[in-house]
Formats: C-alpha cells, sequence, structure tokens
C-alpha cells in the first residue's frame, strides 16, 4: 500500500510499505480521510520523543470495512487500543490502561495510509448522510464534547452558565460548538492569533477577543 511517511525532522516520504497484518479480533479498513493533529506537527517538527522515525502518522481517521461480515461499514476510529483486563480497563478508565497503544505511535502505524487494521470495538459505524471527511473529525470532537460535559458537570446550578475557551485551535473551537451544543449561549474564546480570531469571528460565528484585551 501507499503511505506518508515520517522519516525524520521535517522530512515525509510517500511511498509503499507492507499492508497492515490483520489480527483475529481486528478488520481491514479503506481510509477515506484522516485528520492532521497538532501531536502530528509536533512529531514532524522533531518534538515528540514518543514518534521516532520512520513511523506513518495520523489518528483522526475514517474509511470503509474492508471483507469479513461488515464489508463496506462506513467507519469512524477510536485511536486508542486497550488491553481491557487491567484494574483500569475493568473499572472503566480505560483511558488509564497502561498497555494502551494508539495508532501513529510504535507498535501501531498510523492513518496516512491507504489501509489500516483496527479491533471491531474501536470502529463506530457512520451514517450514510455523514461525509467521512467530517466524521474523521470525531476523535477531536470527542475530546472536546468531553471537556465541555465536564465542565458543565462540575458548574453549581446557581451559577451563570457561561464560558471561556482559552486558546481558538480546532480543539478550543470544538469545545466552544459542544458548549453551544449544550446550551451554553454566552461563550467567549481568547485568542492571540489576528488571522485566527478573524476566522473565528467571520466564519465560525464565535465570541472572539484577544489575549491582550
Amino acid at each position: 500500500m501507499k503511505a506518508l511517511v515520517y522519516q525524520g525532522v521535517e522530512a515525509i516520504e510517500f511511498k509503499d510499505v507492507p499492508d497492515p497484518l490483520v489480527q483475529a479480533d481486528e478488520h481491514l479498513i479503506k481510509v477515506e480521510a484522516v485528520g492532521i493533529c497538532g501531536s502530528d506537527m509536533h512529531a514532524y517538527l522533531g518534538h515528540d520523543a514518543r514518534r521516532p522515525a520512520p513511523l506513518i502518522l495520523g489518528h483522526e481517521a475514517a474509511g470503509i470495512i474492508q471483507g469479513g461480515d461488515d464489508d463496506g461499514m462506513r467507519v469512524t476510529v477510536n485511536p486508542l487500543v486497550t488491553c481491557l483486563t487491567c484494574r483500569a480497563c475493568t473499572s472503566g478508565r480505560e483511558n488509564l490502561c497502561p498497555n494502551r497503544q494508539i495508532i501513529s505511535m510504535m507498535p501501531r502505524q498510523g492513518a496516512f495510509a491507504q489501509y489500516i487494521a483496527m479491533p471491531k470495538r474501536n470502529l463506530v459505524e457512520v451514517p450514510d448522510n455523514v461525509p467521512l471527511r467530517k466524521a474523521a473529525l470525531a476523535e477531536p470532537l470527542a475530546v472536546s464534547w468531553h471537556v465541555a460535559r465536564l465542565a458543565l458537570k462540575a458548574l453549581h446550578s446557581s451559577m451563570d452558565r457561561r464560558a471561556l475557551v482559552i486558546g481558538g485551535g480546532a480543539i478550543g473551537l470544538a469545545a466552544a460548538l459542544a458548549l453551544n451544543a449544550m446550551g451554553v449561549v454566552d461563550v467567549v474564546i481568547v485568542e492571540p492569533d489576528d488571522a485566527r480570531r478573524q476566522f473565528l469571528s467571520e466564519q465560525c460565528d464565535q465570541q472572539v477577543v484577544s489575549s491582550t484585551d
């Protein structure tokens, strides 16, 4: 298959690599869309020792299952693979699994490739009316939805439902949108970059202020 391989600091190569090995509990997925996370950029710039070259980056993915009973199913990917047997996993805290793996960090190659292999439990079916390029955003959106939910849970019932989001990058914007969807109308994003503030205001209809205001 073809893949975009991180070869070293600010060096990537589009090349042929072996197809992923599909384990007994896994599906082969043809990648149709994949996002570029900030962590991918950190690795590309040489700022992430957890992602040494050579490595296929990318973990925000959506695609189509190839073969098996679910052949043709459109799915988005939970990139975190856990053991299911440790104390953290059995208590519902899989994010703390000491044996956890994530695609784009060895031993699991990432999704800047034609195919990836993932356990069935890590796949979420995508409705036909949702484009896969949008479904690839499920993982970063889930991060923001989770933090917005926790913030509202911690808010005392007597307090005003308003929020300040620090940083208007992808996760910050998604957090603001999640808060809006949860009924919080008064949401302000603090963003130092002029161009990003303009984009958030004009294209995303968000209340934005400068960090120097």
